[in-house]
Parts: structure tokens; sequence; C-alpha cells
């Protein structure tokens, strides 16, 4: 249902046809500027669309593999309230954390962050995939594994806003799965 949300969506603003306008960027888009201006629904409708096609084939493999092995693991329900508490958490986390304090310290090249507008449902499938780590037996490995491709990629091909999400959220994915499942999982019975 979300990768067919995501293509109706994308559909509709005409990305495959020459990319998402920049009407519908700042239309939709988050940014740390809109969520201080109290557009809140951007939380959500930015998670849905894309830029282009090319970002729109990432975003479904990155949803399919996310939420795809997440639901198989633990159902749909949990699958889509991990994917969107992490997704809005993670978008919340970005934009009031480290991008507001990009803006307080003034940096040169980066001043512009806080009225960028940003798409796509990344931070949530980053997200997950820490949430996914937490499960293996090698998950440190994992996760500094993750977290070196993650920085190799910021440091050759940046986009600073989803980068820094996606350094983010695989680690909080991670750790919110961890408290999580101590919170839900069954406790071992004394009486045996």
């Amino acid at each position: 249902m979300f990768l067919a949300t995501i293509l109706a969506a994308n559909l509709s603003l005409g990305v495959l046809d020459g990319g998402l306008s920049g009407a519908n960027l700042e239309k939709f888009g988050v940014s740390l500027a809109s969520l201080q201006n109290g557009e809140w629904l951007r939380l959500l409708t930015g998670s849905f669309i894309s830029r282009d096609a090319g970002m729109l084939l990432r975003q479904l493999f990155l949803a399919a593999i996310s939420i795809g092995w997440f639901e198989w693991r633990y159902g749909p329900l949990r699958a889509g309230a991990m994917f969107f508490l992490l997704d809005i958490l993670g978008t919340l986390l970005l934009m009031f954390g480290v991008i507001y304090l990009i803006q307080h310290l003034n940096l040169d090249g980066v001043a512009e962050l806080p009225t960028t507008f940003d798409v796509g449902m990344s931070a949530g499938g980053f997200g997950l995939i820490g949430a996914s780590l937490f499960h293996l037996r090698w998950r440190g490995r994992a996760m500094a594994i993750g977290l070196a491709v993650l920085v190799v990629k910021l440091l050759t091909f940046p986009e600073p806003i989803a980068d820094i999400a996606h350094l983010i959220m695989l680690p909080f994915g991670f750790l919110v799965e961890a408290l999580v499942s101590r919170l839900i999982a069954p406790k071992p019975d004394r009486a045996r």
C-alpha cells in the first residue's frame, strides 16, 4: 500500500514527466522554516514524493526492502507504526536539532539549509534498516559498515540534508528498536 501511495503521489505531481516542479517542492516538501511556520502536515506529504524519476526508483527500492523486511518479520501494523514513528521523529531531529544548530552557527556554504525543502522517505527507511540491524548477531559490525558507507557517500557525493538524515537515522532506528523490543518482548517465566 505504501509503495502504491508513493507511486500515485509522484505520478500525480508529474515526477516521471521531468521531475518535481519547484512549486510542488515548496508546496509539499519539508524544511525547518516550514515547520517553524506550523506547517506540520509536511512531515507526511514530504515522505511520499521524490524530486525525479531516479530518486523515485531509489525510494521505491528502499521502501520495499526496509519496510518489506520489517513487515515480513513483525507484521504490517508494527512495520507501519515504526516507519512513521522513525520518519517523523527523524525529520524533527534533523530539522530542530542539526539544521537548527547549523542555522545558529552561521556556517559558510550551508546557510541555506533551514529554508531548503526536502522530500523522500529515506529518514524512515534508514531508521528501519537500523532497527533491523538490532536483531543481527553481528549488529555492531553491520552498524559500523553501514555508517562508514554513509560517510563515504557524504564525502564523495554530498547531499547535506539527506546524508545527515541517513547518518542520524541508522543508529537512531537501532536504539528505538532496542527500546521497543525490550518493552514488548515477553518476559521469561520465572516459575519454571
